[in-house]
């Protein structure tokens, strides 16, 4: 399939999501009208709007009212306060979603409809032929209120437990907890790298996101290069006027997803980057080196949108499309001049890319151990207007982590493979001397791309919708292509809330 093509094919597809999530809003604009107070969940903090058709309501002897999400909120609550008297309590009729009274409505426990805060979903109707029929379509058991309450009091997102095997087989996804343990595993915000995941319909989670790495000392290939191997018309092993000492480079990310339906999410991603090097000119035999000034740039860089799509209960499959919303014309200034910013300092591709990617997700039966792998494909589908591209990526990254209370500590490895740039922009071209070289390493595309092996370690901390993550690796391998600045430490930090 040619690039265009298949260009064209991924804004098809990206349009086809779009329109779904438009069909979705509104219907769930429709559905969320104003509820009764409180609008909020008292046990997890969930928006009771959103989960208009699971949410129940609970008012105490002494004149108390509690608002929950879910028959499992609502389990919990009644729990936590089993000392107080219950004087009534009332559920969405899932038909109508209007409350009724929950002790002689109909109740489906099971199936194949992703329930609210459980492993095991409960629906309450206020008709047994209601009942009836959507056990038909979605399975499960109809059943009366003892028997729903009990389900959900034993259901793993209250006990800390999974569900029995026979629950399991009844259709649930472990992949729909909002936030029961296990979730705050599956939503981990400490990775750098986005593990991909899917939400149930109607749910939004949006986070911001700090990236930092830090390079200093040069590499080739497998061997460290030290700085008196470089110099300017002095018959060292690599011939360039400045020579790169350290450099930074710090980005911002804000992303937000959105379940459209129970197996198909969506994502949109854009960033603000800031990159920093520092220098040594090499003036050649007569004047000698000296330190230059650091070059800097920033501004905001490439965007992204994405579909994901639950394959299964453990697999996800989604594709991305990058967006050119990044400059690829930064200048710096050197020595007095301006002149066009090497390719690393640029702010985006100038590309349109596709990034397909495949996710695992496993877990544990006591929902306290995860594991999973994801891999990740970024085709830089064609050459940008100044005449180059990046090298295509492959990355694959592997975790394991251990829920401890709200707490969850990790270890990731990750691994990546990136092509040299192919073609080369002009203006950059320009700086170089057809009898010396370039002035920097960073202005050849062929210092660009290689294989590398990160080790990371992380902990997350979830509060109700909140959680925050951060994550420090080193890397454990590099194979550079030509010379390049070898990166020393990497630091990702995370907030994200659901609702």
């Amino acid at each position: 399939m040619k690039p265009l093509k298949k260009f064209t094919t991924s804004i098809a597809i990206l349009f086809i999501l779009v329109q779904l999530f438009c069909v979705r809003t509104s219907f769930a604009g429709n559905e969320a009208a104003t509820i009764e107070n409180p609008t909020t969940c008292k046990v997890c903090g969930m928006d009771r709007n959103v989960y208009v058709r699971s949410r129940m309501l609970i008012v105490y002897a002494d004149g108390t009212t509690v608002g929950l999400c879910s028959l499992h909120c609502a389990a919990e609550e009644m729990r936590e306060n089993k000392e107080k008297q219950v004087k009534s309590i009332t559920v969405a009729d899932y038909a109508t979603t209007k409350l009724i009274d929950a002790k002689t409505a109909t109740w489906v426990i099971g199936g194949s409809k992703a329930g609210v805060m459980t492993y095991l979903p409960e629906w309450a109707f206020a008709e047994e032929k209601g009942a009836q029929e959507f056990a038909q379509e979605y399975g499960g058991k109809v059943s009366n209120f003892d028997e729903a309450l009990k389900a959900a009091a034993n259901d793993g997102a209250n006990t800390g437990a999974m569900p029995h095997k026979d629950h399991m087989d009844m259709g649930h996804d472990m992949s729909h907890m909002a936030m029961g343990p296990g979730a705050q595993m599956m939503f981990n915000p400490a990775f750098g790298d986005k593990i991909y995941h899917t939400h149930p319909a109607g749910m939004w989670m949006v986070n911001y996101s700090f990236m930092h790495m830090d390079m200093m000392g040069l590499r080739a290939g497998t061997n460290n290069v030290g700085n008196n191997s470089v110099g300017w018309m002095r018959g060292q092993p690599f011939n360039y006027m400045m020579i790169p000492t350290s450099m930074t480079m710090d980005m911002q990310m804000v992303m937000a997803m959105y379940g459209v339906t129970d197996r198909l999410t969506v994502m949109a991603m854009t960033s603000y980057l800031s990159n920093k090097m520092k220098m040594t000119m090499d003036m050649g035999p007569m004047m000698g080196t000296f330190t230059g000034a650091p070059m800097s740039t920033s501004g905001f860089g490439d965007s992204e949108l994405r579909g994901l799509y639950k394959i299964n209960n453990y697999l996800v499959g989604s594709l991305g499309l990058g967006l050119p919303t990044g400059s690829i014309k930064q200048t710096v200034d050197v020595m007095g001049m301006g002149m066009r910013a090497p390719y690393d300092m640029q702010l985006g591709s100038g590309t349109y890319d596709l990034k397909p990617a495949l996710t695992y997700n496993g877990l544990s039966e006591d929902a306290k151990w995860n594991w999973g792998s994801q891999v990740q494909y970024t085709w830089h589908t064609e050459k940008n207007g100044d005449g180059w591209r990046y090298g295509d990526n492959f990355k694959v990254t592997g975790w394991i982590q251990r829920a401890l209370g709200p707490v969850t500590p990790s270890l990731r490895l990750a691994y990546n493979d990136t092509g040299r740039i192919k073609g080369q922009d002009s203006q950059i071209q320009a700086i170089l001397d057809p009898m010396t070289g370039a002035p920097m390493p960073d202005d050849d595309p062929n210092n660009y791309g290689g294989q590398r092996l990160d080790g990371l370690i992380g902990v997350s901390y979830q509060k109700g919708p909140f959680s925050f993550g951060v994550e420090g690796g080193i890397p454990l391998y590099q194979d550079l292509n030509g010379l390049q600045l070898k990166t020393k430490w990497l630091l990702n930090a995370c907030f994200q809330v659901m609702f």
